[in-house]
């Protein structure tokens, strides 16, 4: 102790009381005020028309889509802090990323969001709405779009274990013509789902369409195709042999 210091115990009983008082004050006033403290999370508001958009955008409409997504995008980022996409109103999400799809057909941002971002929600029924937006948004433009369809196809097969779903968004793929620029492993999705789902005969039917029509040209393509034919129709005689014993 410095001189000229008095002990502790010996300050007067009243300002020692005082001071005990004063600090259980404090620790009452943060335990009941700690959850006033934290940043509340802002809900997503409801969007505007694409129309009411364009009309801001005065012509720039591709940079309004673009800073719209991105506005979306940090939405869970609020006051320096991260929210957890569960209290996310995806029914909202959703709307909002049509309107930025519509704003601007041309970019594929909200799609990659949905796709890479959102997708990975664990609740199935916001999934399905995510998946919803994305195969809506291929019926208005294939091309653009194929590459989200296929990743969502496999999403609906391996996360949601919903194989007929994602055998009907394999299909959209498969049926788009021949011309169309889509890779073979996109198209492809369709006769291996249907092997899964034990639609051998159907998945036969494909590939020898596929291989007889000379529509695919590369000779890793077509050696894989008819490895897969070989492989289905030897899984086929075996399963007719097994019910015919």
């Amino acid at each position: 102790m410095r001189r000229g210091e008095r002990p502790f115990v010996q300050l007067p009983r009243s300002l020692l009381i005082g001071f005990v008082l004063l600090f259980l004050a404090q620790l009452v006033y943060h335990h009941f005020n700690r959850p006033g403290l934290a940043p509340s999370y802002r809900p997503l508001e409801t969007p505007h028309s694409s129309g009411f958009y364009r009309a801001l955008a005065m012509g720039s409409e591709q940079l309004m889509a673009s800073l719209l997504a991105i506005r979306i995008q940090l939405h869970d980022n609020q006051a320096g802090q991260h929210f957890s996409y569960r209290l996310m109103d995806y029914s909202l999400l959703v709307d909002w990323l049509e309107r930025i799809s519509r704003l601007d057909p041309t970019s594929e941002y909200p799609m990659l969001l949905a796709s890479r971002i959102y997708a990975q929600t664990r609740d199935e029924s916001r999934l399905r709405q995510i998946i919803g937006y994305i195969e809506r948004e291929f019926d208005t433009d294939p091309q653009l779009h194929w590459r989200r369809l296929a990743e969502v196809s496999v999403i609906a097969r391996h996360r949601l274990q919903d194989l007929e779903l994602a055998l009907r968004l394999a299909e959209k793929i498969a049926a788009q013509p021949a011309a169309m620029s889509i890779p073979h492993w996109a198209r492809d999705l369709q006769f291996l789902l249907l092997s899964e789902l034990n639609e051998l005969e159907a998945a036969i039917a494909i590939i020898q369409a596929m291989i007889e029509s000379g529509s695919v040209t590369d000779p890793d393509e077509r050696r894989f195709l008819k490895e897969k034919l070989s492989d289905f129709q030897q899984k086929l005689f075996e399963s007719q042999q097994s019910t015919s014993q």
